[in-house]
């Protein structure tokens, strides 16, 4: 399933689609790349999309398509987010929010999400803790890439 048509199956979030990553504030934006923009088959700003619907829930930024072949993407989730220790119980929250979403109101979405660490934190200035620190685990145990200043994401 190509990823525009799992956003356009869901209903919160319908109408909210875009080509590349130009759902993406700017600001944001600017911290991610790819080796080949081609392969990015779309982008959605989740967190303006729902925020009239679940307000004051810990929703989680984006979700970006990715191209495997012609007619299938997968899907990432990333969170723009300040990367502080005290910041990691959040981030979870937000995962949680994200993973229940995907469950029981945008089905397709959550079927191309891949397993391969699709959820990213993208840190919104300095990331603030270690790599071997007890938050870091935390975050690995619950599925979230350790934060980094810049995110690559990976076209092959």
């Amino acid at each position: 399933m190509r990823f525009q048509d799992a956003v356009a199956n869901s209903n919160d979030v319908r109408d909210c689609y875009r080509v590349g990553l130009q759902a993406l504030l700017e600001r944001d934006r600017n911290r991610l790349s790819c080796q080949d923009t081609r392969k990015i088959s779309g982008s959605l700003n989740l967190d303006a999309a729902v925020a009239g619907l679940y307000p004051g829930q810990p929703c989680w930024d984006y979700g970006i398509g990715i191209k495997k072949t012609e007619f299938t993407d997968k899907a990432i989730w990333a969170e723009v987010h300040p990367a502080d220790a005290n910041q990691v119980q959040k981030m979870i929250d937000k995962l949680t929010w994200l993973k229940n979403w995907l469950d029981n109101r945008a089905r397709d979405l959550m079927t191309i999400t891949e397993n391969d660490l699709p959820y990213v934190w993208v840190a919104s200035g300095r990331v603030s803790f270690q790599r071997t620190s007890p938050q870091a685990k935390r975050l690995a145990l619950a599925g979230i890439t350790f934060p980094r200043e810049h995110y690559h994401i990976e076209t092959r």
